[in-house]
Order: C-alpha cells, then structure tokens, then sequence
C-alpha cells in the first residue's frame, strides 16, 4: 500500500482512554475505550493491587444482572 491509499479496515484495537482526577482525599478515574466507559471513584492513594481485587470480577458481574434484566442468558 503506498502512502496515499487510505486503509480499508480500521485498527482492530481501539486505544484506551484514561482520564484520572485527584480531588482532596478522592481520586475519580474514567477508562474509555470503543462503546464502553468505566469510572472508579476511590481514596486517593489506593493501590493498583487494592483496585485489581475489587474490579476483578466486574465484568461477570454486570453479565449476570443484564441476564435478570433481560429473562435469561443471551
């Protein structure tokens, strides 16, 4: 491809886009990526470790309330 044809698919990865904002004794971070947004309002200073536990079992978590929501698995 010459450096004037314009590609015919986009990236298949769409960059992350982090927002993070201390405030006082709070910190509020914002992940944005494609469709979806995710914001975490936390203590400031809390750790990476402390972060990953509690947001690790999210995304099944947000699955299976969708399912009561919705009659069901999809």
């Amino acid at each position: 491809m010459s450096v004037d044809e314009t590609p015919q698919e986009a990236a298949p990865e769409q960059p992350t886009v982090l927002n993070v904002e201390i405030s006082g004794d709070r910190m509020l971070a914002s992940a944005e990526r494609g469709d979806i947004s995710l914001v975490v309002e936390a203590p400031a200073g809390t750790s990476e470790e402390e972060l990953a536990a509690t947001l690790d079992d999210v995304p099944e978590k947000i699955e299976r309330t969708a399912d009561l929501f919705t009659g069901g698995d999809r």
